[in-house]
């Protein structure tokens, strides 16, 4: 099966809910993407089927290594770019996010390679959360 956005962003939010100690569940995940549960649902098959998630009755969702590496990835990626964007280009802090969300799923090591050697640090968003270390 295809990785595609939908199923980054879901990993991703996955991944941020656990960073958070919070309990992910369909209804965490509806409630936060604003979609149905059914739709959670549904894309959680897939993402079983791709290993990246383990599901069980009365269990919160958990990221498997594989979903864990994917979520690391995507979320440096991001906060990589938000970082790039208002060290280096002089963007608002409020102005990157939505940028972000877009760069992300562009599969280009050389790219978020290059951005990281740009940046003056490479430890912290401009919103200071952490950057998952990648070797890009």
């Amino acid at each position: 099966m295809k990785k595609t956005k939908e199923k980054e962003h879901y990993v991703k939010l996955i991944f941020k809910l656990q960073e958070q100690q919070m309990s992910v569940s369909v209804s965490t995940l509806s409630q936060k993407l604003g979609v149905s549960k059914s739709s959670v649902t549904n894309m959680l098959k897939k993402l079983v089927q791709m290993e990246l998630v383990d599901t069980a009755p009365y269990q919160p969702i958990a990221l498997t290594e594989a979903g864990v590496a994917m979520a690391k990835e995507v979320v440096a990626k991001h906060r990589l770019i938000e970082a790039f964007l208002v060290e280096v280009m002089g963007f608002s802090i409020d102005a990157v996010h939505p940028i972000a969300e877009e760069v992300e799923h562009i599969d280009s090591p050389i790219f978020f390679r290059r951005v990281k050697e740009m940046l003056k640090q490479d430890q912290t968003d401009p919103h200071g959360s952490s950057i998952p270390e990648i070797d890009f």
